[in-house]
């Protein structure tokens, strides 16, 4: 297959993961057979098909292999990939740094070439994208601050520090996955990648029905500038439809009567009433008197922050802003590597061997000795392998438990010298051309 070229016109932008599924018999058996992926697990599972009202049960295989933060996971009927281009861009580190429409049209360039894929037998069926600014506001008291989307409250997502997630809930309390807003304190996550008060806005879907509306159907779709534009435009409408209840009013500089009207739209239960209201209208106009309210005192949060997203998303796609790639050939360590999509349970892989380790401890972060024993003793060739990569030919005559004391060193040592190398990439100390006071910040 010809190598797939960039548009010589595209700038940049803001993905961040995708979900894609093959159902080509061919391309997966391709998959199947290629060398660079590395093989975690293979598990049954049990599949309940309900249809014509009658219930039949079938025990079913998926195996799931890797390759540099992105995960394969083989189904009887489909090959589904899940891939993370933001952190593959910087080698599995993180996603706290910018990510141009050029850096991720690379990033996909890169893995159609890498495997030989015709990108239109790619279909998309999950997809996330967003914007990070740097805000003037304490980030932990912003995110908490964060109320509402539309008529939908924002609710503590517990698997992240300062996270919330807004979406409608069906009639059984279930997440509608149709449209899912994610808003949390990056900098929290990354201090070492980019400032404390870097807020990520998030747009997430699992249903086609939400992202066809912009023409994305394909992964071929994605190689469209025109697609960014319409996602940019997207990001800004979502944050347009978002309440915050700005607790860090100022109140020395508001008058008594302002001062009582902004306290009463500051009560939760003032909102939860409002929502109660037979008026449909009713949250939408009490929601534009109180922003209206913070506009006239000059204290309006929600709309400084937007005007921080709208201002670094067109940066973004004018291209002003370029982006260091790491060069490391493998990532440190990231909660990339805890996946649960397609594995029904959490699996660890060591970022320096790509390896599964979920057979050692919890904490585990490194293959060690556990893990070198259980391979040998399991899959002789699979441990060969890490053997070739990681242990010298000083030690290739010793016994093997020497030659799994060294393999777990060097492991270790790899780990050490690149987060070394990313101390150095990335010092706390480094200077921002882009600051919080500039409301030109750099981080999407």
């Amino acid at each position: 297959m010809a190598t797939h070229t960039l548009h010589p016109n595209i700038r940049k932008i803001m993905l961040d993961f995708l979900k894609i599924w093959i159902l080509n018999p061919q391309i997966i058996e391709s998959f199947k057979n290629n060398d660079l992926l590395i093989w975690i697990t293979k598990k049954d599972y049990l599949k309940i098909d309900n249809r014509n009202f009658e219930n039949s049960e079938e025990i079913l295989t998926k195996e799931i292999k890797y390759y540099k933060g992105i995960l394969f996971c083989f189904y009887p009927d489909k090959l589904e990939i899940l891939f993370k281009p933001h952190y593959f861009f910087n080698n599995n580190l993180h996603n706290a740094n910018d990510f141009t429409i050029v850096d991720c049209l690379k990033v996909l360039n890169e893995f159609i070439n890498i495997f030989h894929l015709d990108p239109e037998e790619c279909k998309i069926v999950n997809i996330e994208f967003g914007v990070n600014v740097i805000i003037k506001e304490p980030i932990e008291d912003f995110v908490s601050f964060l109320s509402y989307h539309e008529k939908n409250e924002f609710r503590t997502d517990p698997g992240l520090l300062y996270s919330k997630k807004a979406y409608k809930a069906r009639r059984n309390g279930k997440m509608n996955s149709y449209k899912i807003i994610k808003a949390y304190a990056k900098g929290l996550h990354f201090p070492n990648y980019t400032d404390k008060n870097t807020f990520r806005f998030e747009v997430k879907s699992k249903q086609g029905a939400y992202f066809n509306r912009f023409g994305i159907y394909s992964l071929s779709d994605l190689m469209n500038f025109k697609i960014y534009n319409r996602l940019a435009e997207e990001v800004i409408k979502e944050f347009k439809s978002v309440l915050i209840l700005y607790h860090n009013v100022n109140f020395e500089l508001i008058n008594d009567q302002d001062s009582s009207k902004i306290m009463k739209y500051l009560s939760n239960h003032f909102w939860f009433k409002t929502l109660q209201n037979n008026n449909r209208n009713k949250y939408n106009l009490e929601k534009k008197k109180y922003y209206k309210l913070l506009d006239k005192v000059g204290q309006n949060i929600h709309k400084e922050v937007l005007q921080l997203i709208q201002d670094k998303l067109k940066l973004c796609l004018n291209g002003a802003i370029s982006t260091p790639q790491q060069d490391d050939n493998i990532g440190a360590i990231s909660t990339i590597y805890k996946e649960r999509n397609c594995t029904n349970s959490e699996v660890n892989i060591c970022p320096i061997t790509g390896m599964n380790i979920s057979m050692q401890k919890e904490d585990s972060i490194l293959l060690s000795h556990t893990g070198l024993k259980y391979y040998f003793k399991t899959d002789k060739k699979v441990f060969d392998e890490v053997k070739r990569k990681f242990l010298s030919s000083v030690w290739k005559d010793d016994d093997y438990q020497t030659q799994i004391k060294e393999i777990a060193h060097n492991i270790r040592n790899k780990s050490s010298n690149l987060k070394l190398k990313q101390d150095k990439l990335y010092p706390t100390n480094q200077f921002r051309i882009f600051t919080l006071h500039q409301k030109n910040s750099p981080n999407v």
